[in-house]
């Protein structure tokens, strides 16, 4: 008689792969947190990193002209004495001027004076802005895109929605109250002259001029701009210049309300968790929480304001 004999069949049972399912899905769930937060801190320290050579360029700038550059050259239909014998015009700001150091020597020759008002913005340097500057680009905002910066009016525009620059996540540090000088009966609103920070308009500071201690005193900062898509946020050419007055992450900033607004006082603001980057006069970069005391922020914005402060307070 022939015999058969029962083989058993290798393999796993619904609930075994339900389980191994649901293991696997636990530890993706425990782990995607701390990938996540790896790579922030990549792009954190690559951020710190662009600042520290943004740093480096603007002291090499001033060993180079014993002065830091200005902040920008924005003269808007001054009706008195007028500054530099122009009555208005619009000239590189602080993030051209440090071109050379920061290789990039063939985009910072190709800005020279232009003739008439324009600046900047004439037929010879309205492409310029389209270049986009690594080391003004944070790695952890999502938004690395074109700025819109004006309309089509002129007769050279150089994109079919209007003049677009590239953007920039740096911005110069001018004062400590307000960035914009406001209109009078002898000129236009305009980015301040006379500020207590590092970056003016027209005016150059030296390190003689800082009073506070360099250590103590910032000169560049973070900023994100609109979301991604809107075309909106801050350029790295011209009209870069800000106030350390309404705090870090504060209103009119995506991290701080939400919406994004640029109102001429713009928020120093950033995608990093808690806080964002400052450049300090000295080279330093550290990274302010954006729960500082407003009355510290106010210390470490101005050059010479005679403030005592303490490192237990930073």
């Amino acid at each position: 008689m022939r015999s058969t004999s029962s083989r058993r069949l290798n393999g796993f049972t619904l609930v075994e792969l339900l389980v191994v399912i649901a293991i696997i899905a636990i530890l993706v769930a425990l782990l995607l947190p701390a990938v996540q937060a790896a790579r922030e801190a990549a792009r954190r320290t690559q951020c710190n990193n662009n600042f520290k050579q943004i740093g480096i360029a603007l002291h090499n700038y001033h060993a180079a002209d014993r002065k830091f550059p200005i902040g920008e050259l924005y003269i808007h239909r001054i009706h008195t004495p007028p500054i530099l014998g122009l009555t208005e015009y619009y000239g590189k700001g602080w993030g051209v001027r440090i071109l050379p150091y920061m290789e990039q020597l063939e985009v910072s020759n190709q800005y020279g004076m232009e003739h008439g008002i324009w600046g900047i913005y004439g037929p010879h340097q309205i492409d310029l802005g389209l270049n986009r500057i690594k080391l003004f680009a944070c790695p952890s905002d999502p938004q690395d895109e074109l700025i819109f910066i004006g309309g089509s009016h002129h007769q050279w525009p150089n994109h079919p929605r209007g003049i677009m620059f590239y953007k920039t996540n740096a911005g110069g540090v001018a004062d400590s109250q307000a960035s914009w000088k406001p209109p009078t009966s002898n000129f236009l609103q305009c980015p301040t002259i006379d500020g207590d920070g590092m970056l003016l308009n027209v005016r150059p500071v030296r390190i003689r001029d800082v009073f506070d201690g360099t250590s103590n005193t910032l000169m560049v900062g973070e900023l994100t701009g609109g979301e991604v898509g809107t075309n909106q946020g801050h350029q790295w050419v011209h009209f870069n210049l800000f106030t350390t007055l309404f705090g870090i992450n504060g209103p009119a900033s995506i991290p701080g309300d939400g919406v994004f607004t640029r109102t001429g006082n713009d928020t120093f603001s950033s995608y990093h968790p808690g806080g964002c980057h400052f450049l300090r006069a000295d080279g330093s970069v550290k990274f302010e929480s954006e729960n500082i005391d407003h009355v510290i922020l106010a210390a470490l914005t101005t050059r010479a304001g005679g403030e005592v402060t303490s490192t237990n307070e930073f």
